[in-house]
């Protein structure tokens, strides 16, 4: 075996994905099968001004495995472009079905689809539609002749939802009936695939799971907007997992839950896709001194430069706040693993690149063919705000295409926690300084397994001294002195960088030129 390089790394988010009670993530994720990676673009974000303008120029196509045009919509029962002017060349159109399709030429690797639905084109049109087999067959010829003509290379069914919103209860079976008929209509060769809810009272009303398992491809689980402004208290906008003293309704809003849930229901793990948000929902609290989860708010969050939607921030918005003021208090719960940022009276739930790592990890402990973003254009696109070019996007395909082997650790720091309350986040991060310190002893055995330990801003406990970790750049880095250990830096929203420290297996050292454990 000597020469043959050794990749074991852990790549734990928070001390909740590392603890040994969390069984599921000991399994080995390695496969031989490629990560599916889901990117919607939303389209309009073409006439945004300034640094907030995202067109297809704005499009790394290297880092996604399908890109999803957002939005078609349903008209007089076929599919129809959703703004002619944008989407088409006819009439001097700026012809962006033509571009996106454009980018399969340097990037054989990148298939395309196009979206239809969306939550602002409702329900009601979709079950008419459905309704009957003459509708349904129109609807599927329709779809067929324009993904030819445009040359996408699949349809995604985003209709929100089946028997919801101005359907009836007779959409959960039409929704079969209409991806069967989609299914024979469009064969094998084209992508069918469709975006459905994450909520358990929803997916029952509109799904027959195994079913739609069966003719669809891939099946993205929107497991984001479990709370928002719409709630007259705090919660994050997608929490991986559940919160010590949480509520009931917290219990069932999270990542964790939706997954299991769906599964429980016989979707195939294969073809099920996590959906991640590359946004947050904000609050504008009752009371800035409650400020944790459930704490009492008085409406939305102000609306973004950008984004312009009272209670929704983009990332590259909520990085920009963050890196303007040093007013900020980031908490991060370890068992939502995704950040908080307070402000005043304002209150962010959001992800980042060290929570949506620690999904995708969760997603691939469960055997999930990958992963889903909404949306590529609030990333930190241009790199203004961290340096670096779409981080949560480059976050994303690391974690999807890492071969890594989750186990547990030999050590895990405790996270230092706020001020005592039950709806408190767990753990500070400073928002000042990029050098952060290790507080984590080394573990007990040495060499005995793969270990990690997070690496806080807390001032060391210890009297022996500690080297040094420096992040230049998010990677991999050999730890100082130590051959046998290595530690990763992951950037963080406000600037700072999150590290954590790395084990080789026994018999074994850190190769910096390849970042990996060889013999």
């Amino acid at each position: 075996m000597k020469g043959i390089a050794l990749l074991i790394v852990l790549l734990c988010a928070s001390s909740t994905l590392c603890l040994a009670q969390t069984s599921s993530l000991t399994k080995d994720v390695t496969s031989s099968k490629r990560p599916v990676f889901f990117c919607y673009w939303g389209t309009w974000s073409h006439y945004r001004s300034g640094a907030g303008k995202f067109s297809v120029g704005e499009i790394d196509p290297s880092l996604c495995t399908h890109l999803v045009y957002a939005f078609a919509k349903l008209e007089n029962g076929v599919i129809a472009a959703f703004d002619a002017y944008l989407d088409l060349k006819d009439n001097y159109g700026l012809g962006m079905y033509e571009k996106v399709n454009k980018l399969k030429v340097a990037h054989p690797h990148l298939k395309t689809l196009l979206a239809i639905g969306g939550w602002n084109e409702g329900s009601v049109k979709y079950s008419q539609m459905a309704s009957t087999p003459e509708g349904r067959q129109r609807f599927a010829q329709s779809v067929l002749s324009f993904l030819d003509k445009y040359g996408f290379d699949g349809l995604d069914l985003d209709w929100e939802y089946p028997a919801a919103r101005g359907g009836v209860p007779q959409d959960k079976q039409n929704f079969v009936l209409l991806i069967q008929e989609l299914r024979r209509v469009l064969g094998p060769g084209r992508l069918l695939t469709a975006a459905v809810s994450a909520g358990e009272s929803t997916v029952d009303g509109a799904y027959d799971v195994p079913a739609i398992t069966r003719y669809l491809d891939y099946i993205s689980v929107m497991a984001y907007d479990f709370f928002g402004a719409w709630n007259s208290y705090t919660g994050h906008c997608s929490p991986l997992g559940v919160r010590e003293n949480a509520s009931e309704e917290e219990k069932k809003l999270n990542v964790e839950t939706a997954i299991k849930m769906w599964l429980s229901k016989g979707a195939d793990p294969n073809k099920l896709l996590l959906g991640m948000p590359l946004y947050g929902r904000t609050f504008t609290l009752a009371n800035p001194s409650n400020n944790g989860f459930l704490a009492p708010t008085v409406g939305p969050g102000q609306a973004g430069p950008v984004t312009g939607e009272s209670g929704y921030l983009g990332y590259n918005e909520i990085c920009d706040q963050l890196k303007a003021s040093k007013d900020w208090k980031i908490t991060r719960d370890p068992k939502v693993v995704a950040p908080v940022a307070v402000k005043g009276n304002l209150w962010i739930g959001y992800d980042d690149a060290q929570s949506l790592t620690a999904k995708v990890l969760f997603a691939r402990s469960h055997g999930l063919a990958g992963a889903m973003v909404w949306s590529i254009e609030t990333d930190d696109f241009s790199g203004t705000c961290g340096g670096t070019k779409n981080p949560l996007l480059r976050a994303i395909k690391d974690a999807l295409q890492s071969n890594t082997t989750i186990l547990p650790p030999t050590t895990v720091t405790s996270f230092p926690s706020t001020t005592p309350a039950k709806s408190t986040p767990a753990e500070t991060v400073s928002t000042t300084g990029t050098n952060l310190q290790s507080t984590t002893p080394p573990p007990s055995k040495p060499g005995s397994s793969t270990g990690v330990s997070v690496v806080t801003t807390s001032v060391p406990t210890s009297t022996t001294a500690t080297p040094e970790l420096k992040c230049p750049a998010d990677g991999f880095y050999p730890y100082p002195n130590d051959p046998h250990r290595f530690y990763r830096c992951v950037s963080r929203a406000d600037g700072t960088y999150a590290i954590y420290v790395f084990e080789c297996p026994e018999g074994t050292v850190f190769n910096p030129s390849v970042s990996v454990c060889t013999f």
